[in-house]
């Protein structure tokens, strides 16, 4: 019940902020609004005020504001046509369509600094000295011959008090030739480093992480490690009878490789050994044993000031991932399997609750920056192929014909409808696969 609750509460936020931008500014334009709609279909609840209906319908994957004569072919009188939405100016129709997405993206940012204020759970190591656990090879930091155990004191003549400040300095920085000062075995040294650019994220990485002990945060449910009788709390002291002492090294022995493992693991003051056989994950396209690191997660909340900052951080942060991964999936380097749907959502959603009303905004914030961003994706259907027709109808000084229209709509609808049912099919073998 909580995870339905929740996916209605998420998803009705974001559409109601939606159609509200389209509704605010056709009020103010002057156009005329006949339904604002929560939903398509049957109506379920509703009421009228003035001109405009107000409802609820029976399928919440949407919602839609129909103005005066805004269906291709619809009759408009006289009277009614300085009310139409047709009838209105380009920019006037382009700013009706572009608000929709444009709330969506405002909700996120106004969002994002609220949560810095109210506090997140950060990792523990983002508040210590930024001494390097773990290089990573033909990466940039070791290029650079920093080696772990090194302490990185200062860039660019800027202190470097923790690994926040390390990471921040680094991710705004690609492709950058870095001046940094590091102490290693009481002495200080000061050598250059550049930073590569993440075909994750996008930003600055140098390949260096933090000390991480290998200790099990969370398993997965039926997995090696489960079924081997690992518990959270153990931790990987060795794999074949070579040491781990990072998180790091235990998934590079397990990510390429499904042979059966030879484990030496600590609970407490026992030792002992397991064997295991990695599995293949097809949506990580990599051998997993099921286990999550432990995170040591500590609370903090931020100032007004540093919360804006983080907040619009955090939005561009957010942003630049999703064109990288919309990236690759149209070059092929993510599989079509890694896409969620609504079941995906609704699963989120309720665990999001569980853990408190920081992780519901955050889920909020996150989804409205995507749902702000891909709708203006010029694809007939979504706000962008509107604001595509009307940009072609400025050029060319006339209206596109409504038989094009037309069949433009069409398509954007079959491609929706394709896109919805793969999806759905994912969300249901993740959970049934």
């Amino acid at each position: 019940m909580t995870t339905l609750i929740s996916f209605v509460i998420v998803l009705g936020v974001l559409i109601f902020i939606h159609e509200l931008g389209h509704f605010l500014v056709a009020k103010f334009s002057g156009v005329g609004v006949e339904k604002f709609s929560l939903g398509f279909g049957p109506k379920l609840i509703g009421f009228r005020k003035g001109e405009t209906e107000y409802r609820v319908s029976l399928l919440p994957l949407g919602g839609y504001v129909k103005m005066v004569g805004e269906n291709p072919g619809e009759e408009v009188t006289d009277r009614e046509r300085s009310r139409s939405f047709k009838d209105q100016s380009v920019l006037t129709r382009g700013a009706i369509v572009a608000s929709g997405p444009i709330m969506n993206l405002v909700l996120a940012v106004i969002l994002l600094p609220l949560i810095f204020i109210i506090g997140i759970n950060i990792p523990g190591y983002l508040e210590k000295p930024a001494e390097i656990g773990y290089v990573v090879r033909d990466e940039a930091a070791s290029r650079t011959g920093l080696e772990k155990g090194d302490v990185i004191e200062r860039i660019n003549g800027k202190e470097i008090e923790n690994w926040e400040d390390l990471l921040s300095t680094l991710t705004i920085n690609p492709e950058k030739e870095l001046r940094i000062t590091v102490a290693r075995g009481g002495e200080t040294f000061v050598t250059t480093l550049t930073p590569a650019t993440s075909d994750l994220t996008g930003v600055g990485s140098a390949g260096i992480l933090p000390p991480m002990e290998p200790v099990i945060g969370e398993l997965s449910a039926g997995y090696p490690a489960e079924e081997a009788g690992l518990r959270p709390g153990d931790v990987i002291r060795a794999i074949d009878g070579v040491e781990i002492t990072h998180w790091a090294e235990l998934e590079s022995f397990i990510k390429d490789n499904g042979e059966e493992r030879h484990l030496t693991v600590s609970r407490g003051s026992e030792t002992f050994e397991v064997e295991l056989t990695p599995r293949y994950n097809e949506s990580s396209e990599r051998f997993l044993i099921g286990v999550t690191r432990e995170e040591g997660m500590v609370f903090r909340s931020y100032g007004v000031g540093e919360s804006v900052k983080k907040g619009f951080v955090s939005t561009y942060d957010m942003a630049g991932r999703l064109f990288i991964v919309i990236k690759g999936l149209v070059v092929g380097d993510y599989s079509l399997k890694t896409l969620g749907g609504p079941i995906m959502i609704a699963q989120v959603a309720g665990r999001a609750a569980e853990e408190g009303l920081v992780d519901l905004l955050s889920l909020v914030a996150f989804l409205s920056l995507q749902l702000g961003i891909i709708n203006l994706f010029p694809i007939p259907v979504l706000d962008g192929g509107h604001i595509m027709f009307l940009l072609v109808e400025l050029v060319k000084g006339k209206p596109l014909s409504e038989k094009f229209l037309g069949i433009a709509h069409q398509v954007g609808i079959a491609l929706i409808v394709t896109l919805m049912v793969l999806v759905t099919y994912n969300d249901i073998f993740r959970i049934f696969g």
